[in-house]
This record gives structure tokens, C-alpha cells and sequence, in this order.
């Protein structure tokens, strides 16, 4: 495929995504990133000449954002993915100071993605691509197909010009009624006028924490959606809403693509559903096509087109410190399987990955989001939720509160990983 003749209007996603942050000045964008920790070293002329392999077969690689206006366009003119090797020792936790985690990207420039690698005790492999690019399946495929390029092993080619757009329409019948207020998880931290930070309102950070459950787990995505739902609801009787995010590359078998291709499921948890009545709700909205776009042709969805994105991220802006100031979401978390991965696909002569982990966007459309990847030999949860709204102690008790349900909906004995340093807390039945 000649990269070149990559070009695409923007999908509704795209620009949303956009808004968060599209030049390199603008911290906290919205990045998909992938963690393969394992050992061993990868040469970087090695990674360098597999990144320029790869954008032959997947143009979006390349993207820059062009255009004004009404005619904003993805092409594939921009620079490779940048490949970096970092000396310095790292957990695979969250912590401060991380120069490659989170670190902005430039859409109108490039590169819209990067690989980094961490080397130290341990080696870890981060790839790192801006969500105006592609979605988190997008992301576990560049992952996979640049493991199948350092391997010699032929890659399919992602035309990735389809956009939601051009997909079916949603059945608005099979959307249920919004929740405007729904149940947060956890208790708030001091509001604004507690604290005395005029700033705080503006903090799009988060904190994020590691679980790793042994063995691949088949149900984890149902054990934890009941258990945010539980921690949710506490002594109430009320369903809760949790959503779920899917691909919505079914509806387009025929293509192969790394653009953003994500529905929402929204799956009200009533007390007392345990895995079967939840299996049931799931494929009933799926039977549905709930997930399929219902607004992408809405006035409002239009006019998102035709502004200019200075001024859809200083809307943006407005409408997070609105939100983060006065937090009121449409449902009380959100869970996301991102895949099985094989984890001798992700290994090579020189480097053995041990696991592989996504870590979610900065959750701003939600109180709490939950991301899910397993192999073989475990299934590994990272949970996030936004700085302004819990504290890091809170964050710390909220984990060990999920760790403890969803040991209880299964056999699996659960550890949580956390920060190098830092103290096991006791459990709190209530946050």
C-alpha cells in the first residue's frame, strides 16, 4: 500500500478527541497506551526500521491533521512514529515524573504515535498513540502487527478510512432513558472552595492502579462491572448504569482499520444480577445495535465540524472545569476489554514479554474507568479516575474495595499492584 494516497475526513470522534489537546504545548490529551513488560532489550535500530515497515501497511501511522474549517482531513504525509529507548528504572506503576506516560503529542506536526523503550530491572515496551488516531483495539492491533514485522511475519493492511460516519445508523429505540445524576463510586474529594485552589477545577490528571488477577479470567469483564456497580449503589436499591464500550468493527467485516470504531453500551446492574442476567443484558443490547452512532448527524454534531479547534478546545475546557466543578455523570463507570493477547506474539530472540497492560484516556465522561487485558497466564485491570475528583488515599481504598468484590464473584485469589513504596491500606466497607 502506498502511504501516501492516505486520506480521510474526520470522523465526529476524531474531532472530539482533538478538542482534548492537538499540539504538543496542550498536556493531558487524550492518549491510548499499551504496556508489554518483559525481559530483555530490543536494538533501536531494530524497533526504527520496524515502525518504518509497518507504516507501509498502516498509513494512520503516519497522520496529520490538515485543513480548516468544514475540511479537516487526516493524511499520511506526517513523520513515522517516533521510537525512543529510555535508561531507568520503572515498575510499571503510576507515579509522577513519568517522561512517557502521558506526555503530549502534535496532530498537525506528528507524529501521532510512538514505541518507548524502558529498560531497566525489567523492560517495558510502550506504545503510544493519540486518540484522535485510533481507538484502544486500533492500538492493540499496531501493537500486535509491529511484533509480526520484528518476527518476519506478513501484516494485513489497515486502510482505516472508514469513520463512523458511514456506518449504519443506531436504533434509537434500543438507547434507554439517560441518567443524568448517576451514582459515583467513591467519596469526593474536598470541592474547590474547600481547598482554596482556584486551579483545581482545571485538573484533567488522573490516577491510575494495577491489578493482576492469575489465570485468564473469562468473566472479568462482568466481575467488574458488578463490582463498580456494587461499590456504586452501597446501601441503595437503585440499577446502576455502567457502560461498556465495543467495537464496532463487526458492522464492517470486510475492513481491516485503525480508525476510531467504538460504540457504547449502556447496561443498567440491578441488585442481585449475578453473571448470567448481566451475559443476557449485554447481548440483548448488542441483538439491538445499541451501540451503533445516533448523534453523528446531529446540528450540533455538525457544527462540530465547521468550527476551528482553537475554539472547540477552549469550549472544551469550559465544559470540563463546568463538570470537574459540579460532577454530575451519565453513569457510574466505565468497563473496557481490549483484547487477548498472545504473549509469545509479543516477544522476539531478544525480548520475552511477561504481560501487557492498556492504560485508560483520562476519564472525564465518567467517574471511573476500568481497562482489561489477559493472556494466558493473567488478566491484568488498570482503573483511573480523575485527580480533581478523588484523592490519591481515596484512589488507594477504592482499589482494595474492587479487589475484595471481585475476589468474592470468583476462585481467583487477586493482588493489587501499587506504587514502589508505598503501604498496603486497610479495606473500608464504604468510601
Amino acid at each position: 500500500m502506498d502511504e501516501k494516497s492516505f486520506t480521510r475526513k474526520l470522523s465526529l470522534s476524531d474531532i472530539t478527541y482533538a478538542a482534548s489537546g492537538y499540539r504538543f504545548s496542550h498536556d493531558n490529551q487524550l492518549i491510548c497506551q499499551l504496556v508489554v513488560e518483559g525481559r530483555g532489550e530490543i536494538a533501536e535500530p531494530a524497533l526504527q526500521q520496524a515502525a518504518r515497515d509497518l507504516a507501509l501497511s498502516c498509513p494512520a501511522l503516519r497522520s496529520r491533521l490538515k485543513g480548516f474549517w468544514i475540511a479537516k482531513y487526516w493524511t499520511s504525509r506526517g513523520p513515522l512514529p517516533r521510537v525512543r529507548t529510555l535508561y531507568r528504572e520503572w515498575d510499571g506503576h503510576c507515579q509522577p515524573g513519568l517522561e512517557f506516560i502521558d506526555t503530549p503529542l502534535d496532530l498537525i506536526r506528528g507524529p501521532v504515535a510512538e514505541i518507548v523503550q524502558v529498560i531497566g530491572r525489567a523492560t517495558y515496551i510502550v506504545f503510544r498513540v493519540h486518540h484522535a488516531v485510533t481507538d484502544g483495539v486500533g492500538l492493540m492491533e499496531f501493537s500486535r502487527a509491529f511484533f509480526n514485522v520484528l518476527n518476519g511475519k506478513s501484516v494485513d493492511a489497515f486502510d482505516s478510512k472508514v469513520r463512523l460516519e458511514d456506518l449504519p445508523g443506531g436504533n434509537i429505540e434500543a438507547i434507554p432513558a439517560s441518567v443524568l445524576d448517576a451514582a459515583i463510586p467513591y467519596t469526593l474529594r474536598s470541592s474547590e472552595a474547600d481547598t482554596g485552589d482556584s486551579d483545581v477545577s482545571l485538573d484533567r490528571s488522573r490516577h491510575w492502579r494495577l491489578i493482576s488477577v492469575p489465570g485468564a479470567d473469562n468473566k472479568i469483564l462482568m466481575k467488574v462491572m458488578l463490582a463498580i456497580a456494587e461499590q456504586a449503589r452501597g446501601d441503595s436499591k437503585q440499577a446502576v448504569r455502567i457502560n461498556m464500550p465495543v467495537s464496532l468493527r463487526r458492522h464492517i467485516p470486510q475492513e481491516r482499520s485503525l480508525a476510531n470504531l467504538i460504540g457504547m453500551l449502556r447496561i443498567d446492574i440491578a441488585p442481585g444480577d449475578d453473571f448470567k442476567i448481566l451475559l443476557t443484558k449485554i447481548k440483548q443490547a448488542m441483538a439491538q445495535k445499541q451501540e451503533l452512532p445516533i448523534a453523528v448527524n446531529s446540528l450540533t454534531s455538525k457544527l462540530a465540524f465547521v468550527l476551528p479547534f482553537m475554539l472547540l478546545r477552549l469550549l472544551e475546557k469550559k465544559a470540563i472545569q463546568a463538570l470537574l466543578s459540579r460532577p454530575r455523570f451519565r453513569c457510574s463507570g466505565t468497563a473496557s476489554h481490549i483484547g487477548h493477547v498472545d504473549l509469545e506474539a509479543y516477544s522476539n530472540d531478544v525480548f520475552t514479554a511477561k504481560r501487557v497492560y492498556g492504560i485508560p484516556v483520562p476519564p472525564l465522561g465518567t467517574p471511573l474507568m476500568a481497562v482489561m487485558v489477559n493472556n494466558h497466564k493473567s488478566t491484568e485491570i488498570v482503573v483511573s479516575a480523575n485527580r480533581t475528583l478523588i484523592s490519591d488515599h481515596t484512589m488507594d481504598e477504592l482499589v482494595e474495595r474492587l479487589q475484595s468484590l471481585i475476589d468474592g464473584y470468583g476462585k481467583h485469589s487477586m493482588s493489587t499492584h501499587r506504587n514502589a513504596g508505598s503501604k498496603r491500606k486497610s479495606r473500608r466497607n464504604s468510601l
